[in-house]
């Protein structure tokens, strides 16, 4: 309540009270004003209640006492808000700053308190002292506060938190999902990782290394651990490599055959990286072990396979060589022999045996001599060369004029290109055979017309094509057996069926290939791929 006025007191009075007072510490010094000023901290002698100076009618003054008890009140919880959240969030940012400014709101809600009590305690000198103290305090969180304002603007916002949150929160289920996919993918292809510390002399195994090693967690802690498991001479193998490592701080990638835990033999591939410290000390291993041991198994058994089939493939080979030189020889004594009989002195009856045998004896040495050629082509190596197409075509159709004119015979030759890598015996070979076939094959009642052509495929692949109109080949009827050796398809005195069993061999040992197009009574179309890169 408003306090009751003492007797006889007016405002006139109370002003008049407050100057005697004020022109007394005027005529003071500033030491003893200092000194009357805290020693009186708390007397009141000097001001007379609030409620006494100046006209305050009930509803100004306890409004101005009520807001200045809100506020205090405000300004007591606000800095009781702030030291909770200081010692429950021990990495509060800038805390020094935090507790300046409890202070600074303490003091400040002091000044507000002393205001109220003023209208019955009238405590002028301690309000000031306080007043002062929150100049000071809110000087000292002014300067604070410019100095780390540089680092408080480089805190990142609410929404740039959010977006780095949302961003970690992706990446960490990338991280996920790739850790997931990386350790089906090293389940399924049964590889593991390892990490050896040589500070702490331990292991550190995945999952997968430990089915490889069918062991546990555990079982394998040193590196001599490892080095035990494999078999001789693998062990001395990886002694060496561990020597080399840190000694040299050389890596090893070996195949290596071990036993595991199980007591069973197995191969994999052990691998390792020395790592170092500035100072070039080792201080990890790490590496990846793999199983392979079904892939080196089978790697070993084809191996030894193609090792049999080599062997066995010299002997036939050395077996071949030596019949056909045997029955050459004998075949030629054979027609040796002949040449010396005297067919004068045989009867008509041996003398019809004699041709027949001189024939056979012919027909050996033929043979002999087709087979001899196919081993050449099988078994030789001819280098290639930079060949022309329309030289080496002029040059075999110079030797086949007489058989060409006598067939009527027209040549057309379009060559979109005219060099290629090729042997030189070998493609004088195939257009011999292919114009010689075209002759021997025409058809009675028509010249011979012949096309020679060479052109680039969609593969830029170099093409040759030879077509005739003779008289064609039944493919449904022999198409699979066109390219076999002595397969005739027509009943022509010179037919032998070695000329495409030659050809095919001689294209197919440069890497190329023969088709054939052909109808009875159509022609024959014979397509050449080359292999240059062969």
């Amino acid at each position: 309540m408003k306090p009751t006025p003492a007797p006889g007191a007016s405002i006139a009075e109370c002003g008049m009270a407050c100057k005697t007072i004020h022109k007394h510490q005027q005529q003071s010094g500033l030491s003893d004003q200092v000194f009357t000023f805290f020693s009186e901290l708390f007397n009141t002698n000097d001001w007379p209640p609030r409620w006494y100076c100046g006209t305050w009618s009930d509803f100004h003054g306890w409004l101005y006492i009520a807001s200045d008890f809100l506020t205090w009140a405000a300004y007591f919880l606000i800095p009781v808000l702030l030291v909770r959240m200081i010692i429950k969030r021990k990495d509060f940012p800038f805390p020094k700053i935090a507790w300046l400014f409890v202070a600074f709101i303490v003091l400040c809600g002091t000044t507000h308190f002393i205001d109220a009590i003023i209208f019955w305690w009238p405590l002028y000198r301690l309000s000031a002292l306080i007043r002062f103290l929150t100049a000071v305090v809110s000087m000292v969180t002014v300067y604070a506060l410019h100095k780390i304002l540089p680092s408080v603007l480089q805190l990142r916002s609410v929404k740039e938190l959010e977006h780095e949150i949302r961003e970690r929160r992706l990446v960490e289920e990338k991280l996920a999902a790739s850790e997931f996919l990386l350790s089906e993918a090293g389940h399924v292809g049964r590889v593991g990782g390892w990490e050896f510390d040589n500070i702490s002399n331990r292991f550190e195994w995945s999952k997968t290394a430990y089915e490889i090693l069918e062991s546990e967690a555990g079982q394998i802690d040193e590196m001599d651990d490892t080095v035990s498991l494999f078999i001789e001479p693998h062990r001395e193998i990886m002694k060496q490599s561990l020597t080399n490592a840190y000694e040299q701080g050389i890596g090893w990638d070996l195949e290596l055959q071990m036993i595991t835990f199980k007591n069973q033999k197995k191969w994999v591939r052990y691998y390792g990286k020395p790592l170092f410290d500035q100072n070039g000390k080792l201080i990890k291993i790490r590496g990846v072990l793999m199983d392979i041991d079904k892939y080196k198994i089978n790697e070993l058994d084809l191996s030894k396979s193609v090792d049999t089939m080599a062997r066995q493939n010299n002997q036939l080979k050395n077996f071949t060589h030596i019949l056909s030189h045997n029955l050459r020889n004998h075949a030629n004594n054979i027609s040796l022999l002949s040449n010396f009989m005297d067919e004068t002195t045989l009867d008509n009856n041996n003398s019809e045996i004699f041709q027949k045998i001189r024939t056979v004896s012919g027909g050996l040495n033929s043979t002999l001599d087709d087979l001899s050629s196919i081993l050449k082509i099988r078994d030789g190596y001819l280098p290639s060369e930079n060949l022309s197409f329309k030289e080496v075509t002029k040059k075999t159709l110079k030797v086949l004029e007489v058989a060409l004119n006598a067939s009527d015979a027209t040549v057309d030759m379009h060559f979109e290109f005219d060099t290629i890598l090729f042997p030189s015996v070998y493609l004088e070979s195939i257009i011999m055979n292919l114009m010689s076939n075209g002759i021997k094959y025409k058809q009675t009642d028509i010249p011979l017309h012949v096309t020679l052509k060479t052109y680039l495929n969609e593969d830029q692949t170099k093409i040759f094509e030879y077509s005739d109109n003779g008289i064609g080949i039944d493919l449904d009827l022999h198409g699979e057996k066109i390219f076999g050796l002595y397969k005739t398809f027509h009943a022509h005195k010179d037919a032998h069926g070695v000329g495409l069993f030659l050809i095919k061999n001689q294209i197919e040992s440069q890497g190329g290939k023969i088709e054939v197009i052909s109808k009875p009574n159509q022609g024959t179309t014979f397509k050449i791929t080359f292999n240059e890169k062969n």
